[in-house]
Protein backbone atom coordinates (compact mmCIF):
# COMPACT_ATOMS: atom_id res chain seq x y z
CA UNK A 1 0.00 0.00 0.00
CA UNK A 2 2.82 2.72 1.50
CA UNK A 3 4.59 1.94 -2.15
CA UNK A 4 1.51 2.42 -4.24
CA UNK A 5 0.89 5.33 -2.28
CA UNK A 6 3.55 7.24 -3.18
CA UNK A 7 4.56 6.57 -6.82
CA UNK A 8 3.78 9.85 -8.75
CA UNK A 9 2.33 8.40 -12.14
CA UNK A 10 -0.37 6.52 -10.22
CA UNK A 11 -1.43 9.31 -8.10
CA UNK A 12 -1.54 11.28 -11.37
CA UNK A 13 -3.54 8.73 -12.67
CA UNK A 14 -5.92 8.30 -9.42
CA UNK A 15 -6.35 12.15 -9.65
CA UNK A 16 -7.08 12.31 -13.27
CA UNK A 17 -10.04 9.99 -13.39
CA UNK A 18 -11.35 11.78 -10.02
CA UNK A 19 -10.91 15.14 -11.54
CA UNK A 20 -12.18 14.18 -15.01
CA UNK A 21 -15.67 13.29 -13.64
CA UNK A 22 -16.26 14.72 -10.28
CA UNK A 23 -19.18 16.74 -9.89
CA UNK A 24 -17.94 19.24 -7.56
CA UNK A 25 -14.28 20.88 -8.20
CA UNK A 26 -12.09 19.26 -4.83
CA UNK A 27 -9.89 22.30 -4.78
CA UNK A 28 -12.39 24.78 -5.27
CA UNK A 29 -14.38 23.42 -2.59
CA UNK A 30 -11.29 23.46 -0.23
CA UNK A 31 -10.13 26.82 -0.49
CA UNK A 32 -13.96 28.86 -0.76
CA UNK A 33 -13.99 27.36 3.07
CA UNK A 34 -9.55 27.93 3.78
CA UNK A 35 -9.25 32.18 3.50
CA UNK A 36 -5.56 32.29 3.06
CA UNK A 37 -3.79 35.98 3.62
CA UNK A 38 -1.53 37.19 0.57
CA UNK A 39 1.54 37.29 3.10
CA UNK A 40 0.85 33.48 4.52
CA UNK A 41 3.34 30.95 5.49
CA UNK A 42 2.02 27.66 4.53
CA UNK A 43 3.60 24.41 5.36
CA UNK A 44 2.03 21.26 3.07
CA UNK A 45 2.42 17.96 4.39
CA UNK A 46 2.07 15.12 1.98
CA UNK A 47 1.91 17.84 -1.27
CA UNK A 48 2.20 15.31 -3.92
CA UNK A 49 2.06 16.41 -7.42
CA UNK A 50 0.87 19.52 -6.32
CA UNK A 51 -3.06 19.14 -6.08
CA UNK A 52 -3.78 21.93 -3.84
CA UNK A 53 -0.44 23.23 -3.83
CA UNK A 54 -0.85 25.30 -7.18
CA UNK A 55 -4.08 26.87 -5.94
CA UNK A 56 -2.79 27.98 -2.50
CA UNK A 57 0.28 29.29 -4.37
CA UNK A 58 -2.15 31.06 -6.62
CA UNK A 59 -3.94 32.50 -3.66
CA UNK A 60 -0.86 33.86 -2.37
CA UNK A 61 0.45 37.40 -2.49
CA UNK A 62 4.43 37.82 -3.20
CA UNK A 63 5.12 38.13 0.18
CA UNK A 64 3.63 34.46 0.66
CA UNK A 65 5.10 31.59 1.07
CA UNK A 66 4.99 27.45 0.30
CA UNK A 67 6.88 25.28 1.74
CA UNK A 68 6.09 21.81 0.22
CA UNK A 69 6.82 18.50 1.84
CA UNK A 70 6.74 15.22 0.49
CA UNK A 71 8.30 11.48 0.55
CA UNK A 72 8.52 11.49 -3.27
CA UNK A 73 10.99 13.34 -5.30
CA UNK A 74 9.58 12.50 -8.24
CA UNK A 75 6.06 13.82 -6.75
CA UNK A 76 7.97 16.82 -6.17
CA UNK A 77 9.77 16.99 -9.53
CA UNK A 78 6.27 16.87 -10.97
CA UNK A 79 4.59 19.57 -8.75
CA UNK A 80 7.83 22.13 -10.03
CA UNK A 81 7.63 21.32 -13.44
CA UNK A 82 3.52 22.53 -12.73
CA UNK A 83 4.59 25.53 -11.33
CA UNK A 84 4.39 29.50 -13.49
CA UNK A 85 7.65 31.22 -13.28
CA UNK A 86 5.73 33.89 -11.47
CA UNK A 87 4.89 31.82 -8.50
CA UNK A 88 8.44 30.22 -8.22
CA UNK A 89 9.93 32.20 -5.86
CA UNK A 90 7.32 31.39 -3.53
CA UNK A 91 7.42 27.77 -3.41
CA UNK A 92 10.66 25.79 -1.42
CA UNK A 93 9.95 21.86 -2.07
CA UNK A 94 11.34 19.42 0.34
CA UNK A 95 11.38 15.56 0.49
CA UNK A 96 11.12 14.72 4.04
CA UNK A 97 9.15 12.05 5.45
CA UNK A 98 5.83 12.77 7.69
CA UNK A 99 6.99 10.75 10.50
CA UNK A 100 10.52 13.44 10.42
CA UNK A 101 9.77 16.21 8.50
CA UNK A 102 11.18 18.65 11.30
CA UNK A 103 14.38 17.28 10.15
CA UNK A 104 14.48 17.88 6.19
CA UNK A 105 12.98 21.56 7.11
CA UNK A 106 15.24 23.01 9.56
CA UNK A 107 18.55 21.12 7.09
CA UNK A 108 16.76 23.45 4.65
CA UNK A 109 17.17 26.45 7.27
CA UNK A 110 13.72 27.05 8.64
CA UNK A 111 12.96 27.22 12.45
CA UNK A 112 9.77 26.87 13.81
CA UNK A 113 7.19 28.31 14.55
CA UNK A 114 7.90 29.41 11.06
CA UNK A 115 3.94 28.92 9.84
CA UNK A 116 0.59 30.32 9.84
CA UNK A 117 -1.02 27.27 8.01
CA UNK A 118 -0.41 23.04 8.04
CA UNK A 119 -2.13 22.01 5.56
CA UNK A 120 -2.57 18.31 4.32
CA UNK A 121 -5.12 16.97 2.47
CA UNK A 122 -5.05 13.26 1.86
CA UNK A 123 -2.27 11.67 3.45
CA UNK A 124 -1.54 12.01 6.64
CA UNK A 125 -3.34 8.84 7.52
CA UNK A 126 0.34 7.24 5.68
CA UNK A 127 1.93 8.29 8.92
CA UNK A 128 2.97 5.79 11.48
CA UNK A 129 2.11 7.86 14.32
CA UNK A 130 -0.63 10.21 13.06
CA UNK A 131 -0.84 12.61 16.20
CA UNK A 132 2.61 12.14 16.86
CA UNK A 133 2.65 14.01 13.26
CA UNK A 134 0.29 16.52 14.32
CA UNK A 135 2.12 17.27 17.69
CA UNK A 136 5.02 18.43 15.17
CA UNK A 137 2.91 19.99 13.02
CA UNK A 138 1.77 22.36 15.90
CA UNK A 139 4.92 23.25 17.06
CA UNK A 140 6.03 24.70 13.82
CA UNK A 141 3.01 26.99 13.94
CA UNK A 142 3.55 30.90 14.67
CA UNK A 143 1.04 31.69 17.30
CA UNK A 144 -2.85 32.13 16.46
CA UNK A 145 -2.13 29.46 13.37
CA UNK A 146 -4.28 27.05 12.29
CA UNK A 147 -4.12 23.65 11.00
CA UNK A 148 -6.39 22.21 8.25
CA UNK A 149 -6.81 18.46 7.67
CA UNK A 150 -8.79 17.06 4.36
CA UNK A 151 -9.96 13.83 4.31
CA UNK A 152 -12.09 11.24 3.21
CA UNK A 153 -14.83 9.38 5.84
CA UNK A 154 -17.63 6.99 6.43
CA UNK A 155 -18.93 5.41 3.22
CA UNK A 156 -16.42 6.59 0.95
CA UNK A 157 -15.63 5.00 -2.06
CA UNK A 158 -19.14 2.48 -1.05
CA UNK A 159 -20.04 1.73 -4.78
CA UNK A 160 -17.10 0.80 -5.81
CA UNK A 161 -16.07 -1.23 -2.53
CA UNK A 162 -19.33 -3.04 -2.96
CA UNK A 163 -18.12 -4.33 -6.40
CA UNK A 164 -14.58 -5.29 -5.78
CA UNK A 165 -15.99 -7.08 -2.89
CA UNK A 166 -18.63 -8.85 -5.30
CA UNK A 167 -15.29 -9.47 -7.26
CA UNK A 168 -13.75 -11.64 -4.55
CA UNK A 169 -11.55 -8.53 -4.07
CA UNK A 170 -10.06 -8.42 -0.04
CA UNK A 171 -9.65 -4.51 0.60
CA UNK A 172 -6.79 -4.38 3.29
CA UNK A 173 -7.81 -3.29 6.35
CA UNK A 174 -5.36 -0.02 5.69
CA UNK A 175 -7.01 1.22 2.93
CA UNK A 176 -10.84 0.40 5.24
CA UNK A 177 -9.04 2.70 7.88
CA UNK A 178 -7.82 5.40 6.09
CA UNK A 179 -10.28 5.91 3.89
CA UNK A 180 -13.57 5.37 6.62
CA UNK A 181 -12.17 5.78 10.00
CA UNK A 182 -9.39 8.38 10.56
CA UNK A 183 -10.79 11.49 9.98
CA UNK A 184 -13.52 10.66 12.40
CA UNK A 185 -11.50 8.27 14.90
CA UNK A 186 -8.03 10.13 14.66
CA UNK A 187 -8.04 13.30 13.53
CA UNK A 188 -11.63 14.65 15.83
CA UNK A 189 -10.42 13.31 19.20
CA UNK A 190 -6.69 15.11 18.76
CA UNK A 191 -8.09 18.22 17.41
CA UNK A 192 -10.50 18.03 20.17
CA UNK A 193 -7.73 17.65 22.53
CA UNK A 194 -5.58 19.88 21.19
CA UNK A 195 -7.59 23.04 19.51
CA UNK A 196 -10.81 25.25 21.49
CA UNK A 197 -12.33 25.37 18.17
CA UNK A 198 -12.76 22.74 15.36
CA UNK A 199 -14.75 23.92 11.82
CA UNK A 200 -15.87 20.83 10.20
CA UNK A 201 -16.96 20.75 6.35
CA UNK A 202 -18.22 17.87 4.50
CA UNK A 203 -19.47 16.79 1.30
CA UNK A 204 -20.34 13.79 -0.78
CA UNK A 205 -18.83 14.64 -4.12
CA UNK A 206 -20.50 12.18 -7.23
CA UNK A 207 -18.01 10.93 -9.93
CA UNK A 208 -20.27 9.47 -12.33
CA UNK A 209 -17.90 7.47 -15.01
CA UNK A 210 -18.92 7.04 -18.94
CA UNK A 211 -17.16 4.38 -19.51
CA UNK A 212 -15.45 0.90 -18.03
CA UNK A 213 -12.24 2.09 -18.83
CA UNK A 214 -12.66 5.18 -16.47
CA UNK A 215 -13.36 2.87 -13.85
CA UNK A 216 -10.66 0.30 -14.67
CA UNK A 217 -7.69 3.10 -14.99
CA UNK A 218 -8.69 4.39 -11.60
CA UNK A 219 -8.69 0.91 -9.60
CA UNK A 220 -5.57 -0.03 -10.91
CA UNK A 221 -3.51 3.04 -10.32
CA UNK A 222 -4.87 2.42 -6.25
CA UNK A 223 -3.01 1.24 -3.16
CA UNK A 224 -5.89 -1.69 -3.67
CA UNK A 225 -5.53 -3.12 -6.87
CA UNK A 226 -5.80 -6.79 -6.97
CA UNK A 227 -4.38 -7.83 -10.65
CA UNK A 228 -5.73 -11.43 -10.02
CA UNK A 229 -9.41 -10.47 -9.87
CA UNK A 230 -9.28 -8.11 -12.73
CA UNK A 231 -11.31 -10.54 -14.74
CA UNK A 232 -13.96 -11.03 -12.99
CA UNK A 233 -14.58 -7.25 -11.69
CA UNK A 234 -14.35 -6.29 -15.38
CA UNK A 235 -17.22 -8.56 -16.04
CA UNK A 236 -19.38 -7.29 -12.75
CA UNK A 237 -18.06 -3.89 -14.27
CA UNK A 238 -19.39 -4.60 -17.93
CA UNK A 239 -23.11 -6.13 -16.50
CA UNK A 240 -23.56 -2.89 -14.73
CA UNK A 241 -22.92 -0.57 -17.52
CA UNK A 242 -25.12 -2.76 -19.82
CA UNK A 243 -27.87 -2.01 -17.42
CA UNK A 244 -27.46 1.53 -16.07
CA UNK A 245 -24.95 2.94 -18.68
CA UNK A 246 -22.60 4.26 -16.04
CA UNK A 247 -20.75 3.88 -12.71
CA UNK A 248 -21.37 6.56 -9.74
CA UNK A 249 -19.01 6.16 -7.06
CA UNK A 250 -19.03 8.62 -4.12
CA UNK A 251 -16.00 10.06 -2.26
CA UNK A 252 -17.24 11.20 0.88
CA UNK A 253 -14.77 14.23 2.08
CA UNK A 254 -14.38 16.27 5.30
CA UNK A 255 -12.00 19.22 5.76
CA UNK A 256 -11.28 20.30 9.79
CA UNK A 257 -9.85 23.15 10.43
CA UNK A 258 -8.18 23.74 13.56
CA UNK A 259 -7.43 27.10 15.56
CA UNK A 260 -7.03 28.66 18.62
CA UNK A 261 -4.47 26.05 20.10
CA UNK A 262 -4.74 24.70 23.44
CA UNK A 263 -1.95 26.00 26.28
Amino acid sequence: MASRATQSELLEQRIAENASAQQIDLTTWIFDRVALRAHDRVLELCCGTGGQTLKILELLGEAGRVVALDVSQDALHTLTSKVVPANGPKLTPIEGSLDDFSRPLRNAGLQPPSFGLVFCAYGLYYSADACRTLEEARSWLNPGGRIVVVGPFGPNNKPLFDMLRASGVAIPEPVIASSERFMIETLLPWAARNFECISLHTMVNRVPWSAPERVLNYWQNTTFYDAEKRGVFENLLRRHFEQHGQFVNEKWVMLAEMTDARS
